[in-house]
């Protein structure tokens, strides 16, 4: 499995850490549906994901920094949301 695309669902609830464990995904869009919480540190363990798109949704809280060691991220969407905070310098190094 290297891509799950839930996105235009009205899922609810936050983002399951167990996602994680799809240690070859490279794409997560979850976009444009009611999801709430904040953005699980534990989605830095997809060390193969190129595409994580959030936005659309109820996300809270600050960006994880962790998701700088995403090495592979070629795209991170994420707006339309309640973040809040700064983005972390940790994705800088990101190209």
């Amino acid at each position: 499995l290297t891509r799950v695309d839930l996105s235009i669902n009205q899922l609810t609830g936050s983002i399951p850490t167990s996602l994680s464990g799809l240690t070859n995904l490279q794409q997560l869009i979850l976009n444009s549906n009611q999801l709430t919480g904040s953005i699980p540190t534990s989605l830095s363990g997809l060390t193969n994901l190129q595409d994580l798109t959030l936005n659309n949704n109820s996300l809270g809280g600050s960006i994880p920094a962790s998701l700088g060691t995403l090495t592979n991220l070629q795209r991170l969407i994420l707006n339309n949301n309640q973040l809040t905070g700064s983005i972390p310098t940790s994705l800088s190094g990101l190209t």
